[in-house]
């Protein structure tokens, strides 16, 4: 295990991911307890659990960043490994298209609008289906985009901590 752990660790450009990385791996005896609380793995192919063996940035951003993987018996702490992947990420510009365009829209507009949202990510073609937006828009759960009054005061925020 340990050698393996080498391996793995080999592979990670930064210092602070790939110790944290050595860490969890190090620790976790895969009881499955992160995998079992996580409410996104039972919708997706993202498997705490699995992330513990063979780290993965890419699944990192599919996180619902709800902590209950924190339960682990062994206190592991899978989202710390993640955080650090989307750290990376973040520093090198190479996330997803819709983290993109979730950070715009809450810059335009001072909160997440998610039809802005998803008007942004079908004219990116990130989103072939338009009924998935005309559905929510029929039940309610999706409004029209509409400004916030604190939009300018979070775009002055975004200006103050840099262009993300």
């Amino acid at each position: 295990m340990l050698q393996f752990i080498s391996i793995v660790t080999k592979m990670i450009d930064s210092v602070k991911l790939r110790s944290t990385v050595r860490r969890c791996m190090g620790t976790c005896y895969q009881c499955g307890t992160c995998t079992a609380d996580c409410p996104v793995a039972r919708h997706a192919e993202f498997n705490p659990r699995k992330l513990m063996l063979e780290p993965d940035g890419k699944l990192s951003w599919l996180c619902a960043t709800c902590f209950k993987c924190y339960r682990c018996p062994k206190d592991v702490k899978p989202y710390e490994v993640l955080a650090e992947f989307r750290s990376r990420d973040v520093k090198e510009g190479s996330y997803p298209a819709y983290v993109r365009a979730f950070v715009d829209v809450v810059k335009n507009y001072g909160e997440l609008d998610e039809a802005a949202l998803f008007m942004r990510l079908l004219r990116s073609g990130k989103i072939m289906d338009i009924s998935l937006i005309l559905a929510a828009l029929r039940m309610r759960r999706v409004s029209l985009p509409v400004k916030s009054e604190c939009a300018s005061e979070v775009r002055r925020i975004f200006e103050v901590v840099g262009n993300a």
